[in-house]
């Protein structure tokens, strides 16, 4: 990759100033301002930061803007030399989705302790938690590219797995946006340059699919009754429609045991909705189109490709978003050094009068 240069300008030359600053701090802030108010005594303090934060999104958007992929591309390579093309007959999503796509999170517990992106204390990079990193990784993602985003902190699902929660959370946010992304928290974005369109084209995901979720690994204990491998709803992408809401309003009555003899053992038993929906539903939408395969390699595992999903090193989506960011300006800020060549002079090829110390 050649050096990204950077603009010349009064708006560009205020952002690089303010990067070292709103990187440090301001996504931190930002996210916490969509759940609290400051306390009087803070709101001097505060209100400095908020008001950086107001900016956050724009200052992403402007931050990774020279990375990103473009839609029309057909191929993109990974950092380890991989190469994976759209196939020529794949629908192509060639219009950004922007604020017609969330972003997801759902969980009934809320982290407030040392190192939760929701505790109101200042948190330190260092001491962040797995959970909070995923999460704010999905946040960036979704600023880099216009998304919306939420984080809903759910209420008990009664007699049921926590997993649960998330099949209600994703029926009803489908009521309000066209396409609904959901992660585990310890489920990240490999590649935040690439757009969710992209994949979705790569994947073949199309106006008739229902949802999208990647393969389990193919293990005997990752398949289902029918010795089909296990999808995983670690990461779903779901479209809207009337369909796709009877299929997720069969997913949540699935333990009821009503439409489906024998699914009421994953209320609580592993692997909760994900077994039910493996086990019973989506063999009721087992069109190839309505019901998308990601290839298990593209979108699970602790070595996803695009997103990778944590399962046993729930620590690492800290990690990995504290290298993402210092990556990235790492990067900009030498396409900064570059760009100024004029602040360059190479003056080796002149003779220093304190080299001649000798003949003094």
């Amino acid at each position: 990759m050649g050096f990204l240069y950077l603009r010349r300008g009064k708006r560009q030359r205020g952002l690089l100033l303010a990067l070292g600053i709103l990187v440090s701090f301001g996504l931190i802030v930002h996210y916490r301002s969509l759940f609290y108010s400051p306390s009087p005594s803070r709101d001097l303090l505060l209100s400095a930061k908020l008001l950086a934060a107001e900016d956050t999104p724009q200052i992403m958007q402007q931050l990774w803007k020279p990375l990103l992929h473009d839609l029309n591309a057909t191929h993109f390579i990974t950092k380890e030399g991989y190469r994976y093309t759209i196939a020529e007959g794949n629908h192509r999503w060639e219009s950004p989705l922007k604020k017609r796509l969330l972003i997801l999170d759902v969980d009934t517990r809320l982290d407030r302790g040392a190192g939760a992106v929701t505790n109101k204390s200042p948190l330190s990079p260092s001491e962040l938690t797995g959970r909070s990193g995923g999460m704010m990784n999905h946040y960036l993602y979704a600023m880099i590219h216009g998304y919306d985003y939420q984080f809903i902190r759910a209420p008990d699902y009664y007699n049921r797995h926590g997993t649960w929660v998330k099949v209600p959370m994703i029926k009803q946010a489908l009521e309000s946006y066209e396409t609904v992304v959901f992660l585990d928290a310890d489920a990240v974005f490999v590649y935040p340059e690439l757009p969710l369109e992209w994949l979705m084209s790569l994947w073949n995901i199309t106006d008739k699919t229902l949802v999208a979720m990647a393969n389990d690994p193919d293990t005997p204990k990752n398949r289902d009754a029918q010795g089909t491998v296990m999808m995983n709803t670690g990461f779903i992408i779901a479209r809207q429609s009337d369909r796709t809401q009877d299929l997720f309003h069969d997913w949540n009555q699935c333990p009821t045991d009503t439409k489906y003899k024998g699914c009421q053992r994953w209320m609580k038993d592993w692997a909760h909705e994900q077994a039910a929906f493996s086990n019973h539903v989506r063999y009721d939408y087992n069109s190839t189109d309505e019901v998308r395969k990601i290839p298990r390699m593209d979108g699970n595992g602790g070595n996803g490709v695009f997103v990778r999903h944590n399962w046993f090193h729930k620590d690492s989506p800290a990690n990995d978003l504290r290298e993402l960011l210092l990556d990235i300006l790492v990067k900009r800020i030498q396409a900064g050094f570059h760009h100024e060549q004029n602040q360059f002079l190479d003056a080796s090829h002149y003779t220093h009068r304190f080299n001649k110390l000798d003949s003094w």
